[in-house]
């Protein structure tokens, strides 16, 4: 009788407090995306794990929901992956979970959610809040979610922004890619007060110019890899402490995007400056089949050399963007770099092809070429070239 009693009244507080609440919730939009994968290497043999493998095949799969709980709206974005081979690439995370309360030009959000910051087409400099997932791409374009609360203020031709990032994320190392060495699990930290970093940022519209300023004060999210022994075995992520002043702006001249990134601050006790600036242009007369052929130059310089965050410091890449097709369904990107330093580069290169309403094809190949020992970031994974196949069924 007791246990009765307890569950009859467990179930009455869920009546009264949940259901009214589940009453409420309105469902807008949703979508699921289940992609079967497959990752090959050009080399079988890897430094960081006993049991090397060349071909790794998975299972990625994607929710997406936005909607209203009574006055309150919502977004939600679960991801999770599975691979055959490697285990850290077995996991789950909550990209996106956060509410959203605005009245007139005021806003608060609050949650979990990942943010982009910047407008160039290689690497974004200024890309500064989440951690980069580095399981599904090595140039970290892909993110993880991120404890934040926020308050905005819109107006005419803008937004400010503050936020609080309460707690702070480990990057988490793949199998493969490999770095070289294995990477240790404990990583070390320049402040023992990780977490509370703050940012803000004010984006601005005016004609032809969009522009971005920002601040932020934090655990950098990309460590320094660092061997605490000659003798050591093993390499141990050190994250450092840093202070960003950030602009991001991109400008229409006519036909061709003027970009610019830029980035300046202090590290480890030092100043730094960084900035990526870039141009993209559309190429005309082209074939009845081709819906938008663009061309990108961009040039990344960095001044912090082996303690940067990226994998270029004074590299010029250049690259194509095209969609063709009928319908513009298929869509192709490349890009090459050139490392002035190290005389180093790297070729990515991604293919994305629309079969059905429901069915896309999508391909990635990344290849390290002519990488010497002195590009201190390259030369680690030059055995590691790859290309990852996916085929993406949606509803």
């Amino acid at each position: 009788m007791g246990v009765l009693r307890l569950a009859f009244w467990v179930q009455l507080c869920l009546s009264l407090t949940i259901m009214p609440v589940l009453a409420e919730v309105k469902v807008d939009k949703y979508s699921v995306d289940i992609a079967a994968t497959a990752r090959i290497f050009a080399e079988e043999e890897s430094l960081a794990i006993d049991d090397s493998y060349r071909f790794g095949p998975g299972l990625e799969i994607e929710a997406n929901a936005e909607g209203d709980i009574g006055d309150t709206g919502y977004k939600l974005r679960l991801f999770g992956s599975w691979d055959k081979q490697d285990g850290e690439r077995r996991y789950a995370d909550i990209r996106q979970a956060s509410l959203h309360w605005r009245r007139d030009q005021l806003s608060l959000n609050l949650g979990v959610s990942t943010f982009f910051w910047g407008v160039s087409e290689s690497l974004n400099i200024v890309n500064v809040l989440n951690q980069a997932d580095l399981r599904q791409a090595i140039d970290g374009k892909e993110k993880m979610g991120q404890t934040f609360a926020s308050l905005g203020l819109r107006f005419d031709n803008g937004e400010l922004s503050i936020f609080y990032l309460p707690t702070f994320r480990e990057r988490e190392f793949p199998e493969r890619p490999s770095f070289g060495l294995p990477i240790s699990d404990r990583a070390l930290f320049e402040s023992s007060n990780r977490g509370g970093d703050v940012a803000l940022r004010g984006h601005f519209y005016a004609g032809d110019l969009e522009t971005g300023i920002g601040y932020f004060r934090g655990t950098r999210r990309a460590p320094l890899l660092v061997r605490p022994s000659p003798s050591a075995t093993m390499l141990t992520p050190f994250y450092i402490e840093t202070e960003n002043f950030l602009l991001d702006t991109l400008y229409l001249l006519g036909d061709t995007t003027l970009k610019l990134e830029a980035k300046t601050g202090r590290e480890l006790e030092q100043g730094f400056f960084a900035a990526n600036v870039g141009l993209e242009h559309p190429i005309y007369s082209l074939p009845d089949s081709m819906q938008d052929l663009s061309l990108i130059a961009e040039y990344l310089i960095n001044d912090r050399d082996e303690q940067a965050e990226t994998l270029g410091q004074n590299d010029l890449f250049v690259g194509l963007r095209a969609s063709f097709g009928d319908t513009g369904d298929s869509e192709f990107r490349g890009v090459i770099s050139y490392d002035f330093d190290s005389h180093g580069n790297y070729l990515d290169l991604g293919l994305e092809h629309r079969l059905s309403d429901y069915f896309r094809i999508e391909t990635r190949a990344f290849l390290f070429l002519n990488v010497g020992r002195s590009d201190t970031w390259l030369y680690p994974v030059r055995d590691e070239d790859f290309i990852e196949f996916k085929l993406h069924y949606s509803f």
